[in-house]
């Protein structure tokens, strides 16, 4: 009866959803057109690693654990501002790790990737002041399934994870074959807003507007990006601040 009524108030809601524009793209270095795209590897912390580099100098590291197809997101990288050379070196010290399980922190990094060897890429995630922390990975272009990123190729209901430095609930987000999005969590924090597929890329820009408590960042606007990873749906909304992230995962 729960898993009913979350999807009703969620298609209710997609009549008010907003096909805002996303804000201007970062003032980042362009990456190399070769290099942006979906990576999945291991990590040397025994976790799965999706990534995503866009264009215009961001990137997304998710992890998560390999026990089960359909696993929480542990932790996600979040670059801004990265620089590329011509050799494939691509580097970012404005870059935050938010550890989505305990202890719940968000940390600053510096975040290496080594194009040059393409299509396999190698790189690390460094914690400053703390070598214990560093996460090493390799990784591969993903193996996409089904369409491009099109409407039509994400649209549907999608169930699993929310979290955030606060804690985890369970989630639903529903996208439309319009673009529409909107989702609920657990623990009753509603947010809508739009999906449109990156320029470029296997993934997807996304724009949301918070409800009132006891959404982490009540009635704000937040913008982040998204990736279908073997039909799973991940996103990432971190806050301007840096301060914290909003994560679903979650497979139709």
């Amino acid at each position: 009866m729960k898993t009913i009524a979350v999807s009703a108030a969620l298609c209710a809601s997609l009549v008010a959803c907003s096909s805002s524009p996303l804000p201007p793209a970062s003032q980042a270095t362009p990456v190399l057109q070769s290099s942006a795209g979906i990576y999945t590897g291991p990590l040397s912390t025994q976790q799965k690693l999706t990534l995503l580099t866009k264009l215009d100098g961001s990137a997304y590291l998710f992890y998560r654990s390999p026990s089960t197809a359909r696993a929480a997101v542990d932790d996600v990288v979040v670059v801004r501002n990265a620089r590329q050379s011509k050799d494939g070196k691509f580097e970012s010290s404005q870059a935050t790790r938010y550890r989505l399980v305990q202890p719940r922190k968000a940390t600053p990094v510096q975040v290496d990737i080594d194009f040059s060897r393409a299509p396999a890429v190698s790189g690390f995630v460094a914690v400053p002041g703390d070598s214990a922390d560093n996460v090493a990975f390799s990784a591969n272009p993903a193996q996409i399934l089904g369409e491009p990123p099109t409407l039509a190729s994400v649209a549907g209901l999608f169930s699993g994870t929310a979290s955030s430095l606060q804690g985890a609930s369970g989630a639903q987000v529903t996208v439309t074959g319009s673009g529409l999005l909107a989702g609920m969590t657990a623990n009753g924090c509603e947010f809508r807003g739009s999906l449109t597929p990156s320029s470029g890329l296997t993934a997807y820009d996304v724009s949301v507007t918070y409800g009132g408590a006891p959404c982490i960042d009540a009635n704000a606007t937040v913008s982040g990006s998204a990736v279908l990873d073997e039909s799973q749906l991940l996103v990432a909304l971190p806050r301007p601040d840096r301060s914290d992230v909003f994560v679903f995962s979650g497979a139709r």
